[in-house]
């Protein structure tokens, strides 16, 4: 960037620094405001390690139920533990433990906020109208016993009061509102100081979502921990929240493994209490048959035989047991009660590996497609290739269960000869001591069952004990900073925002209204010749003639400095006739044509300053002479020229006014009267000031710019925009062999170019330049004008010798 392109951008930084600046303060401001009326949302997080294989001794007696723990012990698809967490059933569960149901809001002085431990009071909502859902109804504290609702139903507000403790039920709804242990020991005032509450119930549903929405579940790579993050405007909320979602997780994780143990443990009792019941039956069978008998012992032949019938008996017993349970296991599969398919470990035979593997598969299907229906659809192609492959599983099971019911009969036939043989030899003892036998032997049978069952219910009660999650809490909930707003970014926004509406505005104001207020500054948008600006007086009145008012003056001094200018562009023998004009009303031209006629006069030259803006004249006001007679009166021809000429208390200066106002006035500059009006000042005067109609309201001065030497454009720094200046431009080319000259009018001192005894002036080619001029007397003799588009200008230091004396 050069020097003069940074003289052209230091106008518009000096004139638009104060809205850059006001503008980003103001929006900062309002950033800070915005800010501080956002609710924060803080982020929470915690982490759960999957399959954590903190597994019990594997050789121990509580690994009983080794079946189902092998199950566990696979890999875990963390994608389906994530839909799973995040599924809504589980979501619901967690919200069941927690007091969610309603939110509580203080109403500030700027801004309305959320809070949660801090609440003085409880509300519990039993019914309500499905409108009050997730509407904000206002609580306002009556007396530390009473309080008041204010809620609205559609269009129609409504106020009701209750009491603390007790139950508050309308048309609408019916609630419980409590007071806390902290509402006792102070918080009323706080509650009634600080303004009202505000409390929102919600939806369960709604509700739901919002949670799921504001959940994040991740598993990083190559782990098998699961990383919960949740958002929430509070952070101890999200605390509570989350810590529960994990123990519902975790208690989820191990359900069915204590489903599993449960029915076992039914089952065992159930057939406990049966083999207590012919225990005791045969106890007092036995008493009355040794009461009626008398009998003590039997033979020790008696014994063998006895044994070796009861170990068959015992074998047969065992057979039909398991043929029991077949038959349990078969009903329960048929019969597919059970949707999530958890059989009691007692339906099992031990040392049977195919249908312990078979059951395992057919379980761990199972256990697969429940999972897939909480996080899939029933039509899914996953979901029915399960179905189809556990029916498969079932058909295959219930087959085998079909023959080895077939080779536990012939088992059992078996046995049964054995025990035909040992009954045979049995009959031939005494019938008394066979009777003994007998009794003796159903209740050997009955104890080695009864201890059986005893044992597999030790070990499934022990086993129950050992069943711990397989998933766990590595780190528990916590705070992890404030998610959203980032207030320095937020704050940086507006300000920025701030800083480029201002250069917009600015942009705005320099294409629109920018307005020139010095000489460099319409320097710099012209290359018309300026004659000089105008300092601005504040003591001076409108319309005074400065160079006679206060002759020292800055204002005077710069109608001097324009007079000499104007002398350099108005060359020749003379006269020389210069129309002064402007844009709008108010810019100063009469200002300006009174005094440059003054100070013209005041060199000794002959001056006449004639009144053509016939319709609002003015000069008249400026020299304080009544208008009676003037041009309009000589385009009526009842005056003749002489006649209408008046002299004014400045030497050398006359003036021939407007006259009383023509219906006409734009007509009387173009007629006959007007070119002998101009005739006769050419004949008798040096320099003819003519004082016109603004340009820009009224084509008079362009009429009469043909006629002139020189025309001077007076601009306002009022009204000093860029379109006042290519209006002039525009004016300047329609005459090119007239002079055209800028004034600028209205330029506060320190922004003037000229101060006091600061003569001279410079100014740049109009379609060219003029030459360059020595010194004669006051002003020094000049040459003629020199070639288009090359001349220079040089600057008189002189001055006026009368202007010195004086």
């Amino acid at each position: 960037m050069s020097i003069s392109d940074l003289r052209k951008f230091l106008p518009v930084v000096r004139k638009n620094w104060w809205l850059v600046i006001l503008l980003s303060g103001i929006l900062y401001g309002v950033g800070k405001l915005y800010v501080y009326k956002l609710s924060k949302v803080y982020s929470v997080t915690t982490q759960l390690l999957l399959k954590s294989n903190d597994d019990y001794n594997t050789n121990s007696l509580i690994t009983d139920n080794k079946f189902y723990g092998n199950t566990y012990k696979t890999y875990v698809d963390n994608s389906n533990e994530i839909r799973v967490i995040q599924s809504q059933d589980l979501i619901e569960k967690t919200l069941d433990r927690l007091d969610f149901d309603v939110s509580y809001f203080l109403v500030g002085r700027l801004r309305t906020t959320e809070v949660y431990s801090g609440v003085p009071f409880s509300v519990k909502t039993f019914t309500l109208n499905p409108a009050l859902y997730e509407q904000q109804m206002k609580f306002k504290l009556l007396s530390p016993e009473t309080y008041e609702l204010d809620y609205t139903i559609g269009d129609q507000p409504y106020v009701v009061k209750g009491n603390f403790g007790e139950d508050l039920i309308n048309q609408h709804m019916h609630i419980l509102i409590s007071k806390k242990r902290s509402f006792i020991t102070g918080q009323t005032i706080m509650v009634s100081a600080s303004g009202n509450y505000l409390i929102q119930p919600h939806d369960k549903d709604v509700l739901i979502k919002t949670f799921l929405a504001n959940l994040k579940v991740e598993n990083p790579e190559y782990t098998n921990v699961l990383k919960m993050t949740y958002t929430d405007v509070l952070p101890e909320r999200g605390i509570k929240f989350l810590d529960t979602l994990s123990q519902v997780y975790i208690e989820n994780s191990v359900i069915s493994k204590l489903e599993v143990n449960k029915n076992t443990i039914y089952y065992i009792d159930r057939q406990m209490d049966e083999v207590v019941n012919i225990l005791n039956n045969i106890e007092d069978t036995m008493v009355r048959f040794r009461e009626k008998n008398s009998i003590i012992d039997i033979t020790k032949q008696s014994d063998n035989y006895f044994e070796r019938y009861v170990d068959y008996l015992d074998q047969k017993k065992q057979i039909e047991y398991k043929e029991t349970t077949l038959n349990d296991l078969e009903r329960y599969i048929i019969e597919d009660k059970d949707p999530t398919f958890l059989p009691p470990s007692a339906y099992l035979l031990e040392g049977d590996n195919f249908q312990i593997s078979t059951l395992s598969a057919l379980y761990d299907k199972q256990k697969e497609l429940n999972e897939l229906m909480n996080i899939a659809k029933p039509n899914n192609f996953s979901i029915t290739n399960l179905k189809n492959q556990i029916d498969s599983t079932k058909r295959d099971l219930l087959i085998y269960i079909k023959n080895t019911r077939v080779a536990l009969g012939e088992n059992k036939k078996a046995i049964d000869v054995q025990i035909g043989f040992y009954e045979g030899l049995l009959q031939e003892i005494p019938e008394q001591q066979r009777g003994l036998l007998n009794i003796t032997r159903k209740q050997k049978v009955n104890e080695d069952m009864y201890i059986f069952l005893l044992q597999r219910r030790a070990n499934t009660v022990i086993s129950r004990a050992s069943i711990i999650p397989e998933t766990k809490i590595i780190e528990r909930p916590r705070y992890a900073g404030i998610v959203s707003p980032d207030e320095k970014k937020l704050i940086i926004s507006f300000t920025i925002g701030g800083f480029v509406l201002s250069l917009i505005i600015a942009f705005i104001r320099v294409q629109f209204f920018y307005r020139i207020e010095s000489y460099e500054e319409l320097k710099n948008n012209t290359k018309l010749p300026i004659l000089g600006d105008v300092v601005k007086d504040m003591v001076s009145k409108d319309l005074s003639i400065a160079v006679e008012h206060d002759p020292k003056s800055a204002m005077a001094e710069s109608f001097r400095t324009i007079r000499t200018n104007l002398q350099f562009m108005a060359t020749g023998p003379g006269p020389h006739l210069i129309v002064i004009t402007s844009n709008n009303p108010g810019e100063g031209k009469t200002f300006c044509s009174l005094n440059l006629a003054a100070v013209l006069a005041k060199s000794g030259k002959r001056t006449m300053l004639l009144e053509l803006d016939l319709h609002k004249p003015r000069v008249q006001t400026g020299l304080g002479i009544k208008a009676e007679k003037g041009i309009s009166t000589i385009a009526a021809g009842k005056h003749n020229i002489p006649e209408c000429v008046m002299n004014t208390r400045i030497e050398n200066l006359d003036v021939i006014l407007s006259g009383p106002l023509p219906p006409n006035p734009s007509e009387l500059i173009s007629s006959k009267q007007m070119d002998e009006i101009l005739d006769y000042c050419k004949q008798h005067y040096e320099f003819i000031i003519i004082d016109t109609p603004p340009v820009g309201l009224i084509s008079d001065a362009l009429v009469l710019m043909s006629k002139a030497a020189v025309m001077l454009f007076v601009i306002n720094t009022k009204f000093s925009y860029r379109s006042s200046i290519e209006n002039a431009h525009e004016i300047s080319t329609m005459n090119p062999g007239v002079h055209f000259g800028f004034v600028l009018n209205g330029v506060k001192r320190k922004k003037s170019k000229y101060y006091y005894n600061r003569y001279g002036y410079g100014y740049g080619s109009y379609g060219g330049g003029y030459g360059g001029y020595g010194s004669y007397g006051g002003y020094g003799s000049y040459g003629g004008y020199g070639s288009y588009g090359s001349g220079k200008v040089r600057v008189n230091k002189g001055g006026d010798k009368k202007e010195k004396e004086k």
